[in-house]
């Protein structure tokens, strides 16, 4: 079994724990899972954390890095960049979790410390970059370009040949119609149609989808 700790004891990681990992060994034992990594300051030697223990902050995975795995499991896009970069300059392996329930094309590549959950699924030639959170249903169509650090929420559908950006953050339910572009660290609020391309560091919501400067 391959030795793993999770980056970041909020509810993702405990649903990432709790949910897929204990899902997947159900299934096949897979990971050995060690606990969690978390710089906050509420925790100390001796936490459990919905039964694993927390582990240390940052140095401690540096410290460990020939023996284990590690999976980011911060909630932030940018948060999530900056310490999966960080880490990954220092020689830290990232491993994705995916869903034995999602589904994968064959010709899809997926890159490191990503998490897919139940019915994600992704299409022909799609290409996921690294630390990419797909939610549960989240649906790709062929050719579909993720970057780096995005996360995408429960039932959003991305069509055919869109591209998405960097730190891109999609809400639930979201949809965008085919071929479109969402530049880097773009927010696209839960519910929104796309039907236009989304310019990077901008917030849409809305059918159709419109730029919302108030939250920006």
């Amino acid at each position: 079994m391959k030795k793993l700790v999770l980056f970041g004891a909020g509810g993702f990681g405990r649903e990432v724990a709790g949910i897929l990992i204990r899902n997947i060994n159900l299934k096949n034992p897979t990971y050995e899972l060690l606990g969690f990594i978390d710089d906050g300051e509420q925790y100390h030697e001796g936490v459990m954390i919905d039964g694993y223990p927390w582990l240390g902050r940052r140095d401690w995975i540096i410290a460990h890095k020939e023996d284990v795995f590690c999976t980011c499991t911060v909630g932030d896009a940018k948060a999530k960049a900056v310490i999966q970069r960080e880490l990954t300059d220092q020689g830290v392996r990232f491993e994705t979790i995916i869903a034995k329930t999602a589904y994968i094309a064959s010709s899809a590549e997926i890159g490191p410390g990503c998490v897919l959950y139940g019915s994600a699924t992704v299409s022909v030639n799609c290409r996921i970059g690294a630390g990419v959170l797909l939610n549960d249903s989240v649906c790709l169509g062929h050719d579909v370009v993720i970057g780096d650090y995005t996360s995408i929420m429960s039932g959003t559908g991305i069509s055919g040949c869109c591209t998405i950006g960097s730190e891109v953050e999609i809400g639930g339910h979201a949809f965008i119609i085919p071929g479109k572009k969402v530049g880097d660290r773009a927010h696209i609020a839960a519910g929104s149609i796309v039907f236009s391309n989304v310019k990077a560091g901008t917030t849409v919501l809305g059918n159709p989808a419109k730029r919302f400067r108030a939250i920006e």
